[in-house]
């Protein structure tokens, strides 16, 4: 198989990357600002394209120029719009979007997968007392959610009347080595409610982690797992559904935070005293039994390996 990932050298897209290249796979990074010292242990076996999802015909000259039969949609913006940059961060999350369908149409790249997110469910429990399911209506309450819900949408339409196969995967918290550089993080859009999940990374440079309040529970999915969900999601025969939520088991922020002052006993930690903020739980039953998804890293295996990434 040959894949093209937009937004390839990027935190989510490495892990993307790997699992593609461990299956023999053909595998093209297609990324505005690439970042090679994350891939540089893929270097030898990935071909970089320098492009701007906003381009149309860049996309349509990297898809012909490798031979693409499937596409990894993961090019765009992480989080929440800065106020004064809405506009151009709507470009980017809707017209590379569809630039990218669109593209794969006309080339005839059958097979997309698109990064939508639990944020189409907007923040705290949409749905109390039970996990989300595909079929549960979204609430978007941020611009990023609903920007998901449109790009579900606009696939819906290609599916059905161009007769592709997008496949949508809804991304929950994901956390690993390679996030302390994510965009959202490294301009302080996401602010402390999420620097947590680069802990590892910012206590090894001997910055500060502030962590949530023990309480507050969440799906979290370490990246190699990610990375193989959208693996699976590019190779795998055609599905029932197109749409599917994707996260990992349900812990507590106590038991991670435990976990980092044992890794790092000299690391400043601190907890929010605030009140828990509890996100939409997703059930994840539909890509386990279509997809064959089932995360490989416990919380602390994930901490472990992160750990030992950085070392």
């Amino acid at each position: 198989m040959r894949l093209l990932i937009t937004g390839g050298t990027g935190f989510v897209g490495s892990y993307v990357a790997r699992e593609a290249v461990a299956a023999g796979a053909e595998v093209v990074l297609f990324d505005r600002f690439p970042a090679l010292t994350r891939i540089a242990d893929l270097a030898d076996r990935v071909t970089v394209v320098e492009g701007d999802v906003l381009e149309p015909q860049e996309l349509l000259a990297a898809m012909g120029r490798q031979g693409t039969d499937a596409v990894v949609h993961l090019g765009g913006i992480p989080g929440p719009a800065k106020p004064e940059k809405i506009v151009p961060y709507l470009r980017v999350q809707t017209d590379g979007t569809a630039n990218v369908f669109e593209a794969a149409r006309l080339h005839g790249a059958r097979r997309v997968v698109f990064a939508s997110s639990v944020a189409v469910f907007g923040h705290g429990t949409s749905i109390p007392g039970r996990p989300a399911t595909e079929d549960d209506p979204t609430s978007p309450d941020e611009l990023y959610g609903a920007c998901k819900v449109w790009g579900e949408h606009v696939a819906a339409h290609y599916n059905r009347e161009h007769g592709l196969e997008i496949l949508s995967l809804r991304i929950t918290a994901s956390f690993g080595y390679g996030r302390v550089n994510r965009a959202s993080l490294a301009s302080g859009v996401m602010g402390v409610r999420t620097n947590f999940l680069a802990a590892p990374e910012l206590l090894a440079a001997g910055e500060p982690v502030t962590m949530p309040p023990d309480d507050e529970r969440f799906d979290l999915l370490y990246a190699a797992d990610t990375g193989l969900a959208f693996w699976l999601a590019a190779s795998r025969p055609a599905p029932e559904h197109a749409v599917f939520n994707l996260a990992g088991d349900p812990c507590r922020a106590g038991d991670l935070t435990a976990l980092l002052r044992e890794a790092f006993p000299g690391g400043r930690i601190e907890v929010d005293t605030g009140e828990p903020r509890m996100l939409q739980p997703m059930d994840t039953s539909r890509i386990r039994a279509e997809l064959g998804f089932a995360p490989r890293y416990d919380l602390r295996e994930a901490v472990a390996d992160y750990v030992a990434r950085l070392r």
